[in-house]
């Protein structure tokens, strides 16, 4: 029998069946009702003709629905396949056609998208929707009620010999730099990811964990869904598509929640919510972050408020969901006087080595910039259906990420900048993400994004768009005179664009892809 996430939730139903395993809202779902839904699906899916090996996708909000599907796909050796919800039709149609999905379940919102794609897609068996969509009109058309079919299949779980090296899921990148990179995870690599981020993050059977990334991120499925699985804890599930300091404060104290996952602008929602004081927060005691650098006077700032609760950790959908840590020993040594650390994302995680690489692939001393280049036994073996974006990202069993980075003598990891998001300027490199430090640093400023503007004289020049903080003023001319104290005057931005907000991907991070779109038009 494979150790998957599926059997030990049916250990814990066996052991601890009354205890909460998930809060959706205000329904709570123990450990032996979630056992039972994800059988029941299981065996409902294969009765409808799904096979083991075959694709289950989802285009569905974030709730109980997406977790229980993961657990059933494991028990019976299906592969996940969860959508963004926020993709556009032709990217929905792209995935569920390069998935070859089996299987669709899709909740009511998106079923005038399912019903645009289905015809493009004959390869797909089963369309599954909710009863709140008109169920008879939708299954004279084909498609069968989620309800329905958890209700009427059977409880008895399947026999299924899932294989630990079999597919867990295929989690897709962003398509908004080209077509979506489906990236594949085992059972197994997906477990051993879980152990280091329950080390990392000190995840036990007492934890109440904040779900506030979308469920078909590796952020949630691997780094918040997965340990708690494996521990035993119990998973809050939370409205991910507008994060409000406010909802997110009285979630905490409703739940006694105990952790939580944030990205930067989550972060910077809590610091700076005038009523914070009012909420009893006392039960948070890992507030997780990543995604994105935040600032170092920031995470001092946060560190000054919640206590020593912070702990980062580096990674990408690739390495499942970490391949460093900043613990949270590390965070208070940084307070303490070695402010350096505040830039670092930590040191290599139990289990994962990282080299610095120039562009002939050799070692760069230390303290020099290079290319970040890692491998574990938890990182993806590849991209599905993709073998030639494999062969670039994975050489001789190490990922390439794409990130440029240091590493000082205790082998403290600091990223300098994505290779693309490079800068360069009359024949100068430019890190976009020391411009980004600097604008940081203004009082006014709330995010910024620093980009290459095309430019006939540099080939690039330094472009800046930024958001301001609720009481914040200030002009382009300002923050330009601002980095021109701070920077180099090469570095400094020659344009800067102020906005309401920045656009940003499904997980809260930065679009830069977007911005660069806009300016090449």
């Amino acid at each position: 029998m494979s150790v998957n996430y599926a059997e030990q939730v049916r250990r814990h139903a066996v052991r601890t069946p009354k205890r909460t395993a998930v809060v959706d809202g205000d329904r709570e779902v123990s450990w032996a009702e979630l056992d039972e839904r994800a059988t029941r699906i299981a065996n409902g899916l294969a009765a409808a003709g799904v096979v083991r090996g075959d694709r289950v996708a989802l285009l569905v909000d974030n709730s109980l629905r997406p977790l229980e599907v993961m657990i059933a796909c494991a028990r019976a050796g299906f592969v996940h396949v969860p959508l963004d919800f926020r993709l556009a039709e032709a990217d929905v149609r792209s995935i569920l056609a390069d998935c070859g999905a089996r299987a669709v379940i899709v909740d009511t919102p998106y079923l005038p998208t399912a019903r645009r794609v289905r015809p493009d897609l004959p390869d797909v068996a089963v369309w599954v929707t909710d009863r709140a969509a008109d169920g008879a009109a939708d299954r004279a058309v084909g498609f069968t009620d989620y309800d329905e079919l958890v209700d009427r299949a059977s409880t008895t779980r399947p026999a299924a010999d899932v294989d630990d090296h079999g597919l867990l899921c295929i989690l897709y990148t962003s398509g908004t730099t080209g077509r979506a990179k489906g990236v594949t995870a085992t059972h197994l690599q997906s477990l051993d990811n879980a152990m280091g981020v329950i080390l990392g993050s000190e995840i036990d059977g007492d934890t109440r964990y904040a779900v506030s990334y979308p469920h078909g991120s590796a952020g949630t499925i691997h780094h918040v869904w997965g340990p708690v699985l494996l521990r035993g804890g119990c998973l809050v599930l939370s409205d991910v598509r507008q994060f409000s300091a406010e909802r997110f404060f009285a979630l905490v104290e409703r739940h006694r929640v105990t952790h939580c996952q944030l990205v930067p602008t989550m972060v910077f929602r809590l610091l700076d919510h005038p009523d914070r004081g009012r909420f009893d927060l006392s039960s948070l005691r890992t507030m997780g972050y990543a995604s994105a650098p935040i600032p170092p006077e920031r995470v001092r700032h946060v560190l000054e408020t919640f206590g020593p609760i912070l702990v980062q950790m580096y990674g990408m959908t690739e390495t499942a969901s970490h391949a460093t840590i900043l613990g949270k020993a590390d965070h208070v040594r940084a307070a303490a006087g070695a402010d350096h650390l505040f830039a670092s994302c930590g040191r290599p995680a139990i289990g994962a080595e990282i080299r610095i690489l120039d562009d002939d692939g050799r070692p760069v001393p230390t303290g020099e910039v290079g290319e970040i280049v890692m491998r574990a036994r938890w990182f993806t073996s590849g991209y599905w259906n993709d073998p030639e974006r494999t062969a670039e990202a994975l050489r001789d069993g190490w990922l390439y990420s794409g990130d440029l980075g240091r590493m000082d003598a205790e082998e403290y990891l600091y990223v300098v900048d994505r290779k693309k998001d490079l800068i360069i300027t009359g024949g100068a490199n430019v890190a976009s993400t020391e411009v980004e430090a600097a604008l940081y640093d203004h009082p006014a400023v709330q995010e910024a994004a620093v980009i290459g503007r095309p430019d006939r004289e540099w080939g690039e020049a330094v472009h800046a768009v930024v958001s301001l903080r609720p009481d914040g003023t200030t002009s382009p001319a300002e923050l330009i005179a601002w980095c021109r104290e701070r920077l180099a005057h090469f570095k400094c931005p020659k344009s800067v664009e102020i906005r309401a907000e920045l656009p940003r991907t499904s997980t809260g991070k930065l679009a830069k892809a977007v911005l660069r779109a806009e300016l090449t038009g």
